[in-house]
Formats: structure tokens, sequence, C-alpha cells
């Protein structure tokens, strides 16, 4: 067998390296062609917007492209399917009116900044689309005076733990979980408590006699993320409630995460935490942006609202509310003329999702899925098959033994898994990049993470790039 090589790129890794510019080796063939030609000519689907299109977005310091090609020494990439951002031509009201914005050529302070400032945002158009968009949608009620900013969900999650959760107390999450969590967390220095979820007829369900028993004085606080990344539950109005019933019964309070919320798939719903009953919903924080709808995670926007104003109140006093304009223009522009083309680009996921769970259970026996993602356009798959036909185990101990570099975020080494293993043999004989589930707890170690929000060409092109390469395997 031949030998694998760790590059040191796990999920911790990526939080190291994130945002830091990647070079481009060579591509894959489908990534080369688009190279060459710049774009490749694709019949579009069905609909006003054309998601079939491939965009090329190699040499653009993509952290979806780019850097796994940079940190995995990848000779070509037929597909990154890693940190969850789209492929997509953004919503073409936000491209007009960024291109508006920039043919004034100046940059000096905005109106917005000193309001946020001043608690007197709640009436400018900013805010105010926001706030219809949300009621428009889902029938979220949001006192606009009772909504904060921030510069990304997670910051905004930071400022709540700073506020509610002492250093040293924990915070308790149903896992796998979000690995922006476990950031947020290392860097307040609050402790995680995990309460593994259980795998029922397909799809994850909280153990929810684990989950109260580790409801302990020490726990202040608890993140959801809902719909559930990476699971791909799109949790039940009762699973919600009585989430929220064991909080309050044991005084922590609810962080819900809900930055997926627009990616449901058909026949399932998106339950926002705000709408359950008042005592439920009034020891909850929600954390939202448009970064997933639309693909704005580079413009660095969120927001945050409760119908609690207390907990409002000292979650905004412990934020930073500032973000910059273009941010503003295009999250204001999203809300205002995107909606089309959002349930356009959820459709078309939505078929990708049907497309690559029948893929998977035809043609990759040796990795497992369950059933298809309720919601987010993400997919968690077990790769414990693949570990076991290419010895991921010793590659993991022979790795372990080593020294090993710090995590800046907890201040312990890095440990090496078998998912760490299957993610750099799937970049280095697939050229293919998935996520090792590492990060997301421990329950992740044996599992990856795969992105679909892609055209489908891509999507075919990288799942038979590693249909190709687990046959080699035989």
């Amino acid at each position: 067998m031949e030998e694998i090589q760790m590059n040191g790129h796990d999920r911790r890794s990526f939080l190291r390296h994130a945002g830091l510019g990647g070079g481009v080796l060579a591509l894959g063939p489908l990534a080369a062609s688009l190279a060459a030609s710049g774009e490749a000519v694709a019949a579009p689907a069905a609909g006003k917007f054309d998601f079939d299109t491939p965009l090329n977005r190699i040499g653009t310091d993509s952290v979806h492209w780019d850097m796994p090609v940079r940190d995995e020494h990848m000779t070509k990439i037929v597909a990154g399917m890693g940190v969850a951002d789209m492929d997509y031509r953004c919503a073409p009201s936000i491209t007009a009116a960024l291109q508006k914005r920039v043919t004034f050529p100046n940059w000096g302070y905005n109106i917005i900044d000193g309001d946020l400032f001043m608690g007197n945002a709640g009436n400018t158009p900013f805010i105010q689309g926001i706030v219809a968009w949300n009621k428009r949608r889902y029938g979220i009620d949001i006192d606009p005076k009772q909504l904060g900013v921030s510069a990304g969900v997670i910051p905004g999650i930071v400022s709540a733990l700073q506020a509610f959760a002492p250093k040293g107390s924990k915070v308790l999450m149903v896992t796998p979980s979000y690995v922006g969590f476990y950031a947020a967390i290392g860097f307040t220095k609050t402790v995680p408590e995990e309460s593994p979820m259980k795998m029922v007829n397909g799809r994850y369900e909280i153990d929810w006699a684990d989950f109260e028993r580790r409801m302990t004085p020490e726990v202040k606080v608890s993140i959801i993320c809902n719909p559930h990344n990476p699971g791909g539950r799109a949790w039940t109005r009762d699973e919600l409630t009585r989430y929220g019933q064991l909080c309050k019964k044991h005084n922590i309070i609810v962080l819900s995460d809900e930055i997926h919320c627009d990616f449901i798939s058909k026949g399932h719903k998106y339950v926002p935490f705000s709408t359950l009953d008042k005592d439920i919903a009034d020891n909850s924080i929600t954390f939202k942006s448009g970064s997933k709808s639309f693909s704005l995670a580079a413009m660095k926007c969120a927001w945050f609202f409760s119908s609690n104003p207390k907990l409002f109140q000292v979650t905004n006093a412990a934020s930073f509310p500032s973000i910059s304009n273009p941010a503003m223009v295009a999250e204001q522009a999203a809300y205002a003329g995107g909606e089309d083309w959002l349930n356009q680009c959820v459709d078309y996921i939505d078929g990708n999702l049907d497309y690559a769970h029948d893929y998977i259970t035809k043609n990759l026996p040796l990795i497992k899925t369950g059933n298809k993602p309720e919601g987010t356009y993400l997919m968690w798959l077990d790769v414990s098959g693949v570990a076991d036909k290419i010895g991921a185990k010793k590659a993991m101990d022979e790795a372990n033994a080593k020294p090993q570099p710090m995590n800046p975020l907890t201040g312990q080494p890095v440990v090496t898994t078998e998912g760490d293993i299957v993610s750099h043999w799937l970049a280095k004989n697939a050229y293919v990049f998935m996520e090792s589930g590492s990060g997301f707890g421990k329950v992740g170690a044996n599992y990856v993470r795969m992105n679909v929000a892609t055209n489908r060409k891509t999507l075919k092109a990288g799942l038979d790039s590693v249909a190709g390469a687990l046959k080699n395997l035989a």
C-alpha cells in the first residue's frame, strides 16, 4: 500500500489558515477546461437564473478551491467540496447594487456606523429590510430595536458567550456539531459539553436522557444549529420545544444558529426557534445572516435578535457593531431583490442532494450516507469503510506518535483521526477535497462533510473521480 502523507490540514488547520491566499498548481480536467476558456458553456437549467454553467473560482483566494490545492499540495483539483459556500454567480440584484455603489469614488464613514453604536439603526433601510424579509418569508416578528449586527454569526455567538458563559463554564451541544462553535468556545475559554446524537432510521435524533443528564450547574449556555450542520436535520417544532423546555428548566440560555434556514429540502420545514411559545423564545437569542443564503461570506455581515430585551441588551453590549459599506449594500440588495434567485437556487440544490444521495447509495459502497439531508447543502458521510481499506488507523497512530502542532484555540496538540486520513487520501487520489469530520466533535472521527452547492457537472465529476479512486482499491 502506498504511504499516506499527512500535510497537517484538518479542520483545526483550516481555522488557522482560513482567509490566507492560495496559489494554484495544476487543475483537474473540468477545472482546467474552465481556466482555459474563462467559463465553460452549459445548457441552463429551467428557470430564470443559470446555476448550471460552471464558474471558475481558481486563483481568487477561494477557501473552497485554492486552499485545498495549497494545503494538500494537490497537483490538480477536480472538485472543492469542503467549506460551506456556493460556486454560483450571486443574485443579479447584489451585483447591480455593488456596481452602482463602486461608481461613487468615496468610502468615508456611513451613518449606519454611528447609528449602530447609538442604537438608532432600527429605522434604516438595512435593518428594515432584514425585519421585512423574516416576517414575509417565515412569519418572524423582530423588534428592530432588538436586532444587533455583527461581522458574522460566530462573532455574534462569541459576544453571547462572553455575556452569559464565564470562563471555565460549559457550553452544551448535541453532536456532531458545527466546527465554528468549537472555535467560539475555545476563544471564550469555555468548555464544550457534547451530547452525542443517535442515528435512528437513517437520521440523527437527540438522545434526550443524555442531553438532560449533561445539564449540570456548570452549563450556562447551549448552542443549537437549526437546521443542523453537519447532520442535515430540520428540527421539528416538537423537538425544538422539548429542547427549549429542558434548557429553561435548567436555567440554560439557548443560542440558535439559523444561518442555513433558507436551505430546506422538499417535504420538510424550517421552524424558527423564536416562533416557539413565548416563555421558551424569551430564553433564546437567534443568529442569522445572508452569507449562506446568498453566498456572501466574504462580506462579513450577520445579525442577531431576541424577544427578550434583557438578553438582547446584554449580548449587544458585549458586541462590537461594525460592518463595511459593501457588506451592508450587498445584504440589503439580497433581501430587497434576491428572493426569486434564492428560490431557484434552493430548488437546484435540492436536486443536487437527490443526485448525490442516489449516486453514493448506488456507486460508493465504501461510503455510507443516511437519509437525504432535510436541510443545508451539506452531506455527512461515514467513511469508516474507506478508512479500513486504506489502512487509516495505522497511518493515524503513526501521525499521533509524532510531535503535533498546537491548536491555537484550545492550546492542546492537534489529534489526527481516521477522517483526517481519508480526507487527505481523497485529495491525493481522487483530487477531490471533502472536509474531515474531526473538528465537529468526538463522534465525527470517521466522517467527512461534503458540500453539494455547485453546478451539476462539477458535482458529477467529483463523485465520478471518488468512485474511480475507490475502485482502484479493489
